[in-house]
């Protein structure tokens, strides 16, 4: 009898430390790692500090809720409604967000590392001093959001700006194209940059990740240490661009116009260099591995290694002057007429 009470104790004591057998508690420093919690509506709940790690709480409205310091580590976010919520703190290491709203969310300091915010909504949400390091950013909205750096961050599609925060918004947005401020350091993940004129810019270590900058004009631009991840630089001209220690994996350079570019140690991991033109560059110490470069014109261009390439310079055109005896015949015709 005595075994069968013991046994029966330790069944309860295991069913309770695994709050994923039991209704998770929506209470300030609720302890549910694996909390099931998809499609629940907890507005204005106060949770914070919770620990539910591992926690489902795709498609639940926690909209205005609080959620500061919470542990929500590899969890499942995607599709909830977090409007409004305090955040600030918040651990979301690898965790699924995909199509969340995330509208006027307080994210400061959140820690995003790896979280994957692909369809996300984060207008007018905070991310001042959050971590956001190899997290995914594929078609997410950015509408006058404040980015780790402090720089508010717009995409193409942001809507109208709302009456209260139009001082503020307008003088952040002031030199900006299509909502993304041409600075050092500027934030603009997916920028709409397509044919922009970029000349002698400035955007020393710019997030240009995902960013369309197809045919832009980027002539002696400074792109020095910048992110150009996934970036479409088809045809873009980049004629004595600095591109030293830029990171452009993956990006499409398709016949771009490279003529002169500093490329040193530039990221160009399974970069598209097809029909590039590299006259006159320079990729001393650049990574280019499963790079294609594919009818690239490599013209006294310096390799990885510090060799230079001269494998596809164009023959030079040999310029003759007319000989005098090409004009001999019409001379000679002109003096059979006076005759």
């Amino acid at each position: 009898m005595k075994r069968i009470l013991l046994g029966s104790m330790f069944l309860l004591s295991a069913l309770f430390a695994n709050a994923s057998w039991a209704e998770c508690s929506i209470i300030p420093h609720s302890q549910c790692p694996h909390a099931q919690l998809a499609g629940k509506s907890a507005v204005g709940a106060d949770v914070h500090e919770a620990r539910w790690v591992e926690g489902d709480l795709s498609k639940a409205d926690f909209s205005k809720a609080n959620l500061k310091e919470a542990n929500i580590y590899h969890g499942n976010l995607s599709g909830g409604n977090f409007t409004d919520a305090d955040m600030t703190g918040i651990t979301l290491y690898n965790s699924d967000l995909t199509g969340a709203n995330f509208t006027g969310a307080n994210l400061t300091g959140a820690k995003l590392k790896g979280a994957n915010l692909s369809g996300a909504n984060l207008t007018d949400a905070d991310l001042s001093d959050a971590e956001i390091e190899n997290a995914k950013f594929v078609k997410t909205t950015f509408c006058r959001t404040t980015m780790p750096n402090g720089i508010v961050n717009s995409g193409p599609n942001c809507a109208a700006v709302k009456p209260a925060k139009a001082g503020q918004v307008e003088a952040a947005v002031e030199g900006a194209i299509n909502g993304c401020v041409i600075q050092p350091r500027s934030v603009c993940l997916n920028a709409a940059l397509a044919e922009a004129n970029l000349g002698s810019a400035n955007l020393a270590g710019a997030q240009l990740y995902m960013g369309n900058l197809a045919q832009a004009n980027l002539f002696k631009a400074n792109l020095g240490k910048a992110n150009l991840t996934e970036a479409n630089l088809v045809r873009a001209n980049l004629t004595r661009a600095n591109l030293s220690q830029a990171n452009l994996t993956d990006a499409n350079l398709n016949k771009a116009m490279l003529r002169g570019a500093q490329l040193e140690r530039a990221n160009l991991t399974g970069a598209i260099l097809l029909n590039a033109d590299l006259t006159d560059g320079d990729l001393t110490g650049a990574n280019i591995a499963d790079a294609t470069l594919t009818g690239a014109t490599l013209c006294n261009t310096v390799m990885p290694n510090g060799t230079v390439s001269n494998s596809s310079c164009m023959p030079e055109r040999k310029v003759e002057s007319a000989p005098a005896v090409q004009e001999a015949p019409a001379a000679t015709a002109t003096k059979n007429r006076k005759r």
